[in-house]
């Protein structure tokens, strides 16, 4: 049932709306302390940003990053209902991964950001290992001389899925913490395919 609903695009459209809902309560119930909202929408009006965060936070980013910026998407069908719920919280989906057309999600990252467009990438994404950072995020800044911006969700208290990532949603008993911290911009040292990060402020 819920495979037919997703290979459909009225059954999409359906749970994409139904998701979108269903995030957009959760976190507007609870208060929330942001931290470097304000400062990374400051930078992005400077130079377009790659914003990074792990694929267990993506059920809260949508409704509490800043707007009008291009998302990478994994293209199965899950990935689109996704997708078609954080087009009603502003952001451009970019269909690539790890996995499936990975080429193809570069270069239309590497032309969003040369259009002035800031991107979302969840670097351990749409299949992990959980947490493992990919060479995806380092690749694009590297093409494209854009820094890359961490986003991180901080809660006392969680609710977890049975997921491969974990994935993580408010616990309404408890406080919850955007935090954007300084960008990170990455210099290729002589020794080669090593990378190493060096934060700016």
């Amino acid at each position: 049932m819920l495979k037919s609903l997703l290979r459909s695009s009225i059954g999409s459209a359906t749970l994409s709306l139904l998701l979108a809902g269903i995030m957009g309560l959760l976190v507007g119930l609870r208060r929330w302390q942001i931290e470097g909202r304000s400062a990374l929408q400051a930078r992005m009006k400077r130079q377009p940003q790659i914003i990074i965060f792990w694929h267990e936070h993506l059920f809260v980013m949508s409704p509490l990053l800043t707007k009008n910026c291009s998302a990478l998407q994994s293209p199965h069908p899950d990935g689109k209902v996704l997708a078609g719920a954080s087009r009603l919280f502003g952001l451009r989906p970019i269909w690539g991964s790890s996995n499936r057309q990975a080429a193809s999600g570069l270069r239309q990252l590497v032309s969003e950001i040369k259009s002035g467009r800031s991107v979302i990438i969840t670097p351990d994404g749409p299949r992990g290992p959980a947490r493992t950072l990919s060479m995806g995020p380092v690749s694009l800044s590297q093409l494209t001389g854009a820094p890359i911006t961490l986003a991180v969700w901080s809660a006392p208290r969680l609710w977890r899925a049975k997921s491969w990532d974990k994935c993580a949603f408010p616990n309404l008993s408890a406080p919850q913490t955007l935090s954007i911290p300084s960008r990170l911009c990455w210099k290729k040292p002589k020794i080669k395919k090593s990378w190493k990060p060096r934060e700016n402020p």
